[in-house]
């Protein structure tokens, strides 16, 4: 499962048995604790309604708005908590897995979008047209194409 973190919502990408799943989710206002809550328990429950067994997570960048990076740290941390005892979970950098999966470790909104809508059009619709769900997906493929890549590892003589 691939997942996209904001301050106040979570995008999630999975398949389940090969068919494409993609929820987005944001807390209600409430206190900061109770909306960190809330976030973890609704990624925790998307794994574990789908039998999620690795998750793959955005890493927060620390950018000018430190504030908002300190924000992403804590949804992130209280995600990563949720999941820990069930769930294998992996954080990626963003450029990373723009550049293994778009081509481009900088690659903008659109660029993203229309990789989906390219490469993969079955994926478009369930992501609508909320980025964070586009993201998500990305995410998703890069955690699949790293699994890939380390079986052919184990199957290699």
């Amino acid at each position: 499962m691939g997942v996209d973190l904001g301050i106040h919502k979570v995008a999630c990408f999975l398949w389940d048995v090969d068919l494409p799943h993609a929820f987005a989710w944001t807390a209600p206002d409430q206190s900061r604790a109770q909306q960190l809550h809330h976030l973890a328990g609704y990624v925790h429950d998307m794994a574990s309604t789908f039998d999620v067994s690795q998750v793959w997570i955005e890493d927060t960048l620390v950018g000018n708005n430190v504030k908002y990076s300190i924000q992403l740290t804590e949804v992130r941390g209280a995600v990563m908590a949720a999941l820990a005892m069930h769930v294998d979970v992996q954080l990626v950098n963003v450029a990373t897995w723009k550049k293994q999966i778009v081509g481009d470790g900088h690659a903008n909104k659109d660029s993203v979008r229309d990789y989906i809508h390219v490469t993969h059009g079955a994926y478009a619709p369930l992501c609508g047209d909320d980025q964070d769900l586009y993201d998500a997906c990305c995410i998703a493929l890069y955690g699949r194409h790293i699994n890939d890549q380390s079986k052919n590892l184990r199957l290699a003589p």
